[in-house]
């Protein structure tokens, strides 16, 4: 019997030690699986309980990458630093006003008898108007009231000459910087009123004048402008004119006959006791404009 009691109690004990060990094994398993199965997650599709979790877990990258790709395709799209700044003074149109300083003469006379050539002084005030033609090519139009007073003599007298135009100017301007211009156009001018006198002590030259200037005179106009503000700018302008001032205008020793009625000078007759012949108007200008739009 004690054989037997031995034989069974040994049976036990060893059973007992197999159980715990099966045990202890097993709970390490269950306590290393967290460390082994975490990083297999990601890349091994995980259990039937576990699709949710996995299918969350997958999507939140797939998300964050579109959240991320949104600003960088809006960036590549128009990025800030590449849009145009909008000038809203340098439109395709403008319209502005106009004022200049003159100085004038008049030159390439035949024989002015020794005389100075006329000089002096005036001023216009007009409007503009500015078209875009092409990236730094503009039209740029002018309507102009011009008032002239020039003057020359001798120890005798001191002829005046006393004018007012209409100028229409065609300007084709060309920027040379973002600041810089230069400027070229035709200029055609109608003279609205000259008043020619002679100024002495005794008067005796008032008799033997009677000027008449020519209606309409052709010219050019050359300029170099600089930009003051985007509104604002200033130049100066050299006007050169194409046909003679007073080509109607007879000197004294030009008058026959025909030209008295007894010892007098007929009044339909243009005359000066200078020789007027060959005289052409050059301008220098100084003048602002301000441009409204």
């Amino acid at each position: 019997m004690k054989k037997i009691a031995a034989s069974l109690l040994t049976v036990l004990c060893a059973t007992a030690i197999a159980t715990a060990q099966d045990y202890s094994q097993s709970s390490e398993w269950d306590n290393a699986q967290p460390v082994t199965t975490t990083p297999a997650a990601v890349e091994v599709p995980a259990p039937a309980y576990n699709e949710p979790q996995a299918t969350q877990a997958t999507a939140q990258p797939a998300t964050t990458t579109q959240a991320e790709a949104a600003p960088a395709e809006s960036n590549d799209s128009m990025p800030i630093d590449e849009q145009p700044a909008y000038n809203p003074k340098k439109q395709a149109i403008g319209f502005g006003a106009r004022a200049s300083f003159i100085y004038g003469n008049f030159w390439g006379f035949k024989d002015l008898d020794d005389l100075d050539a006329p000089t002096g002084f005036g001023a216009d005030f007009g409007v503009a108007a500015r078209f875009t033609i092409t990236k730094g090519l503009l039209f740029t139009p002018e309507i102009a009231f011009r008032l002239l007073y020039l003057e020359h003599g001798d120890d005798d007298y001191t002829r005046n000459f006393d004018m007012t135009f209409l100028d229409f100017a065609f300007y084709v301007r060309g920027e040379i910087t973002k600041t810089f211009y230069l400027e070229v156009g035709p200029q055609i001018s109608i003279n609205t009123s000259g008043d020619y006198t002679i100024e002495n002590e005794s008067g005796a030259y008032d008799d033997f004048e009677n000027i008449e200037q020519s209606a309409v005179e052709l010219g050019i106009n050359i300029g170099l402008g600089y930009h003051i503000l985007d509104n604002l700018t200033v130049g100066f302008r050299w006007y050169m004119g194409f046909n003679d001032v007073f080509p109607d205008t007879k000197y004294l020793d030009e008058l026959t006959a025909d030209d008295y009625e007894g010892s007098k000078i007929k009044s339909s007759v243009k005359c000066s006791f200078s020789n007027l012949k060959g005289a052409h108007t050059m301008m220098f200008k100084l003048g602002v404009t301000y441009w409204f739009i």
